[in-house]
């Protein structure tokens, strides 16, 4: 019971339901509930937490070996189809597919970090200190967007944080630990 609203929704018995002027049931506070979930019972971990320039890298060495192998399909359907670059949506959407399987089967396999990653010795973890999912590593993947579009601030919340977690960490539930 950290807080006044934890002592407030403890004191409310499971049965009594809290509801509007209108009568209608009040949805539960959904991050209030993801963060109690998930910090309940969660270990204080003793690692070194990857920091906001070392993962700027290994994204920036993931990019690198993703836009060659884009370049190689792109020269490869290009050939054959005779492309032109009126078909530039076709080419985000494999990108963004490439760039989504990329990261959710390179972070949730037993590697825990894509190449960039790896190269960096950097992994990602769960709140545990455990591998993470196949799922966790794609609501982490797909969340990113929440860290990217205000202007980067979910992303620069890195340096701020203690535990050095973006906005999308946060939303999954996952750490960055240095090796």
């Amino acid at each position: 019971m950290d807080t006044k609203s934890d002592l407030i929704t403890s004191a409310i018995p499971n049965y009594i339901e809290e509801r509007d002027i209108f009568g209608q049931v009040k949805p539960k506070r959904l991050f209030h509930y993801i963060r109690s979930r998930h910090s309940k019972h969660a270990p204080e971990l003793n690692v070194n937490y990857a920091g906001f320039w070392v993962r700027t890298a290994a994204t920036f060495i993931d990019i690198l070996i993703i836009s060659v192998v884009l370049s190689i399909i792109d020269s490869l359907f290009s050939r054959v189809n005779g492309l032109n670059d009126n078909l530039i949506y076709y080419r985000l959407s494999i990108a963004l597919i490439i760039w989504i399987s990329y990261n959710v089967l390179l972070d949730g396999s037993m590697f825990q970090a894509t190449i960039g990653k790896m190269i960096l010795n950097i992994k990602v973890i769960d709140l545990f200190g455990n591998k993470i999912s196949i799922s966790k590593a794609l609501i982490r993947c797909i969340s990113t967007i929440f860290s990217i579009l205000p202007l980067g601030l979910g992303l620069w919340y890195i340096t701020t944080d203690p535990k050095k977690q973006a906005w999308h960490d946060l939303i999954a539930g996952t750490f960055v630990k240095q090796v």
